[in-house]
């Protein structure tokens, strides 16, 4: 075979190839759009849920009322993203993961509530100049 030869095989070779690549990826596209909506539609409900519990929290009432208002919240946000199917679970889910990450946020904001500053100081321990304040009004 001559080098001519061994060029046209290889280019029908890589040419098979290709076909081969993208026929796997046409079989494969509607699992891979699948997953990339189903990825944006439990980001959608995450960030509907995070906003309903803050919502339901500020209303107030009982720990089932504001459950129940938080579901009524997402499942209206989801019908008007046009997200269907989700289940009852993922919405449950959803509200459970939002409250636990609004209870720490609200943990983390109450431990720190009142900073050091407030705190009395002992003299002591409060850093002194070591020289003389300068005057501040002139340009020296």
């Amino acid at each position: 075979m001559t080098i001519k030869d061994w060029i046209y095989l290889g280019i029908t070779v890589a040419s098979y190839l290709i076909a081969i690549i993208a026929g796997v990826y046409a079989k494969d596209k509607a699992k891979i759009n699948r997953a990339t909506r189903a990825g944006q539609a439990l980001d959608v409900l995450g960030k509907l849920a995070t906003n309903a519990v803050h919502e339901a929290e500020y209303i107030g009432g009982s720990g089932k009322e504001k459950r129940e208002f938080a579901s009524e919240i997402i499942t209206q946000g989801l019908a008007w993203f046009g997200i269907k199917n989700v289940t009852p679970n993922a919405v449950n889910g959803a509200i459970e993961k939002a409250v636990n990450a609004m209870n720490i946020a609200n943990d983390t904001v109450t431990d720190t509530s009142t900073p050091e500053i407030a705190k009395d100081v002992p003299n002591s321990e409060i850093v002194q100049p070591t020289e003389p304040i300068k005057d501040v009004t002139s340009n020296a």
